[in-house]
């Protein structure tokens, strides 16, 4: 996997309009929804302020009011946590409130919803093919989409190696002549210190798929998995991988025996499964995450999901 360049990020903003905190939050995500008011009659104020690059930002924000709204899938690793304040973040039944300075990985791949009050916040943002590239690193492997155990409680040891990491990290980043050369190993120290606090595994993918000769292959398997939640073609798969169509037909039929359009269909089927499966109560339907997911005739939906799961996705979401 080529190495994307990386562009510089400074910003320093203090702000008391409304709106001029939630566009600025909502920068870096472009599937945000974000919602700011005032708390408790009291005057609004915002601070923000965001150093690193484009593989990975350092950023802090103070927040005198509430903050609310939601995020559906994207693009970067978020840790993030709390100096003072109140906050959680709530993804399908299960809510995560944030405790004073432990760190917590963001969902990624999922919808979530967030609320914070009158709150300090920093924030760790990698994209994700640079912590991907350092964890193939680690293990030897081909790059690939990460799966965090998010609910695993991070080892004393390993907060305490994160603390010590970012501690240098942000003396080193926040240095404005700070050379490409070391910004670039400061990058790699966080995601490694990340590693470290949460098991993960690397996305589940034939073995064959690992041997050098099957690079594009690889790369067309994780360009589905990273944009299932997009209306792409087979088309763009095969653009992103860098092979022509028929190429890319032979290729998922040699190894999954489907069409391309199929597995992602297959991919997509899980995810809503995924989805159906964590969903909070009366929080959607299964018309709504048909949808979401691309399928617009619940009828064949539905037969497709008994299929795949045994059973059908009303009785995924009422159990």
């Amino acid at each position: 996997m080529r190495a994307l360049e990386n562009t510089p990020v400074r910003l320093e903003l203090t702000s008391s309009d409304l709106t001029t905190a939630r566009e600025t939050l909502e920068g870096p995500f472009a599937s945000g929804r974000f919602e700011a008011r005032p708390v408790r009659d009291r005057p609004f104020s915002f601070r923000h302020t965001a150093v690193g690059d484009t593989a990975m930002t350092l950023r802090e924000t103070r927040f005198a009011g509430h903050l609310g709204g939601g995020l559906a899938p994207h693009d970067e690793y978020v840790v993030a946590w709390m100096q003072s304040g109140t906050g959680s973040f709530t993804e399908g039944r299960d809510e995560t409130e944030f405790t004073s300075g432990m760190p917590v990985l963001l969902p990624l791949e999922t919808d979530y919803s967030f609320a914070f009050d009158d709150f300090v916040q920093k924030c760790v943002h990698f994209r994700t093919t640079d912590l991907e590239r350092v964890a193939a690193e680690r293990e030897g492997a081909a790059p690939g989409r990460l799966h965090f155990d998010r609910r695993a409680t991070p080892t004393p040891a390993a907060i305490r190696a994160w603390w010590n990491t970012l501690a240098l990290v942000s003396r080193t980043v926040t240095d404005p002549e700070v050379s490409p050369l070391l910004a670039s190993e400061m990058s790699r120290l966080a995601a490694v210190a990340l590693l470290q606090l949460y098991p993960y595994r690397s996305a589940d993918l034939p073995p064959q798929l690992q041997a050098p000769r099957n690079a594009r292959m690889r790369t067309a398997v994780e360009y589905v998995h990273a944009h299932a939640h997009l209306p792409i073609t087979s088309t763009d798969i095969a653009k992103a991988a860098d092979l022509s169509l028929r190429a890319l037909q032979e290729g998922f039929q040699r190894t999954f025996d489907l069409a391309p359009t199929a597995y992602l269909r297959q991919v997509r089927l899980d995810r809503a499964h995924d989805e159906l499966r964590s969903a909070a109560p009366g929080a959607t339907s299964v018309a709504t995450v048909a949808r979401t997911w691309g399928f617009a005739h619940l009828g064949r939906f539905s037969a497709s999901y008994m299929e795949r799961f045994g059973e059908y996705p009303r009785e995924t979401l009422a159990s």
